[in-house]
């Protein structure tokens, strides 16, 4: 990168670090100094400041010393993308999720980023705002920029899809939705977990559970993996028959008319299950604004356990899971196929519900 400043006469300076050169036009560029011209600089050659830059031995301590020196003053700085590139690895993965607004996701992905800078790695993340289109476009820019490994909690789906994925040659590992069995999958068993928490609420007392889960059913939503949110769904049906409650109620859009509805309809204490706590949390602020008591008169649980439900009242009931142990395994799965090792599998993170008011 150049950046042009007037200097009154045409020569060279050190200027802020940087090896500066004038032009006719009295100007100045300020370049990252090359090897050749340090070994220019310290009259050696190339291979013995290459040699003090790379800590290697076979040079005297004091040309060393003089070479470092040199190089510092000149603003030399290494093209860390060639010496990768001349490696074979690029110490790069790439991590590709719809967005970052969901605290689940931005903790998941801190959790990734701490575990692969301790092995030596830098994670490019990628946020594809809930295009799939712009989703595959990351992808495919990470590709090129020669990521070890990608960590996708993909939008798309699909035959066409999961081949272009797989003709990039990149390791992959899908996390939250999956794509097929040709994939490595890290997650939870959100079946499971919706279905014990069915079991949980109605050793609580509560008769008559509602689930809500946005865009269910919609045309806009189903042209989205929903892989994982469809799990959660089915897990509370499976609650549902094997507590004997009657038909599921599952609810697409969050309006007060809906859970009103609910509320004054049917025998038995209410009760709202979230598909994930973000939408709990605004279920909660919504039953407050119409004077409805949290838990006395109905109650409410969430999932994914966010770090925001300890500043909320009442403390939301949710499920934990795991979510750093998540994001360390998907790193370790990703390390393990760049390793080339045949014994990866698919990984289930283990899961609690945790004590709150909401219940």
């Amino acid at each position: 990168m150049e950046q042009n400043i007037d200097f009154p006469q045409k020569e060279c300076y050190i200027y802020l670090g940087y090896f500066v050169c004038a032009h006719e036009r009295n100007e100045v560029s300020i370049i990252s100094a090359t090897i050749k011209e340090i070994a220019l600089a310290c009259g050696v050659s190339e291979g013995t400041v290459d040699r003090a830059l790379n800590g290697r031995e076979g040079i005297k301590k004091e040309t060393k010393e003089r070479i470092l020196q040199t190089a510092k003053e000149m603003g030399y700085r290494p093209n860390h993308l060639a010496r990768s590139l001349a490696r074979g690895r690029s110490g790069a993965i790439g991590v590709v999720c719809a967005g970052l607004s969901n605290p689940f996701f931005s903790s998941f992905v801190e959790a990734i980023e701490r575990v692969a800078y301790e092995n030596g790695y830098y994670l490019n993340l990628i946020l594809a705002h809930g295009s799939r289109e712009k989703e595959m476009e990351g992808i495919q820019y990470l590709a090129g920029r020669q990521v070890e490994g990608l960590i996708i909690m993909p939008l798309g789906y699909g035959e066409e899809y999961e081949q272009a994925l797989l003709h990039l040659n990149i390791p992959i590992v899908t996390v939250y939705n999956r794509l097929s069995d040709k994939f490595i999958h890290v997650d939870v068993d959100g079946r499971l977990i919706m279905k014990n928490a069915v079991h949980k609420i109605v050793e609580k007392g509560y008769g008559r559970i509602a689930y809500l889960d946005l865009g269910y059913g919609t045309e806009r939503a189903e042209q989205n993996n929903r892989y994982s949110m469809n799990q959660r769904r089915l897990g509370y049906e499976d609650g549902i028959r094997q507590e004997n409650l009657g038909e599921p109620m599952i609810f697409p859009r969050c309006e007060w008319e809906t859970i009103q509805t609910f509320l004054q309809e049917g025998s038995g204490k209410p009760a709202i299950l979230c598909s994930f706590d973000n939408l709990a949390i605004r279920v909660l602020n919504m039953l407050r604004s119409h004077d409805v008591s949290v838990p006395e008169e109905v109650g409410v649980m969430g999932f994914d356990n966010i770090p925001i439900l300890n500043s909320i009242s009442p403390r939301l009931c949710s499920v934990d899971c795991e979510i750093k142990d998540l994001g360390k395994k998907a790193f370790s799965s990703l390390l393990q196929l760049i390793n080339k090792d045949d014994t990866v599998c698919d990984y289930v993170t283990s899961y609690t519900f945790t004590d709150g008011e909401s219940l």
